[in-house]
């Protein structure tokens, strides 16, 4: 499982909610799950806390949500958050190995997370094992236009990266929907939990991967990437007239529920 400890910095700026959104995100879990505070929540990479932080302030100080991820930076980030609201128990572990007993969990949460582990199915394992036997798995994921001049770009990088013999494919699972075919008991239940829209120029993309906002820029090798990065340049120089120019993006965030 990668680590975000690079990222700790600038995760929330790169990857945060706009206002409300997060709000939005959290409620609509609460009532995916029908949860309370009693029930025992896992978010497996729970970072920043972008979606711990306002879960725990719907369901309170008597919640019982844990978390577990490999950067100690990110957690680190998710406790400035937390002053007179009860922060939730941090454990720094990977997901293939969770150090928590059998059937403890109603819930196990994920987010952005599954598609950064090299052995899926032993983490799925692990998430099997400290499930309680009436509880579910959910998954979390922003959702773009495939259209949109970020997903071009970023779609367009892998492929220029690819061509210098760097392996862009993901290292676990590609959408979180893939877990079902390892779990063929299971029924899935998948919502829209927020929509809105932003305004972004392709300067914007262009500029996160200079800056290596994000994991698929992390493997390509600092000799190569400054070629890559001039390659995607004059692509998206070629593709758009006015690279500064913002248009609206409707943007999505989605849970799915997995019942067993």
């Amino acid at each position: 499982m990668t680590s975000f400890d690079r990222a700790a910095d600038i995760y929330d700026q790169t990857r945060g909610f706009p206002q409300n959104v997060g709000e939005q995100v959290a409620q609509a879990l609460v009532s995916l799950l029908n949860l309370s505070a009693s029930d025992r929540v896992l978010e497996i990479g729970i970072g920043t806390g972008r979606i711990a932080k306002p879960l725990i302030e719907i369901l309170g100080n008597d919640h019982r949500v844990m978390g577990i991820d490999l950067s100690r930076n990110m957690m680190d980030r998710l406790c400035e958050k937390f002053d007179s609201a009860r922060a939730p128990d941090l454990i720094q572990g990977d997901a293939v190995s969770l150090p928590f007993a059998s059937h403890s969990f109603q819930a196990i949460l994920t987010v952005h997370v599954l598609h950064l582990i090299r052995d899926p199915q032993k983490a799925i394992t692990e998430m099997n094992r400290v499930r309680a036997r009436d509880g579910v798995f959910v998954g979390g994921w922003n959702d773009h236009d495939p259209d949109s001049a970020a997903e071009r770009i970023n779609k367009k990088f892998r492929a220029l990266a690819s061509a210098h013999g760097i392996s862009t494919e993901r290292q676990g699972l590609a959408n979180y929907s893939d877990l079902l075919p390892r779990l063929p008991t299971a029924s899935a239940t998948e919502i829209v939990a927020a929509e809105w829209i932003v305004e972004r120029a392709p300067r914007f993309a262009l500029q996160a991967i200079a800056e290596r906002h994000y994991s698929s820029s992390w493997i390509i090798p600092d000799e190569i990437f400054p070629v890559v990065l001039a390659e995607i340049n004059e692509w998206a120089s070629g593709e758009w007239d006015d690279l500064d120019r913002a248009v609206p993006e409707v943007r999505r965030f989605k849970w799915m529920k997995i019942e067993f």
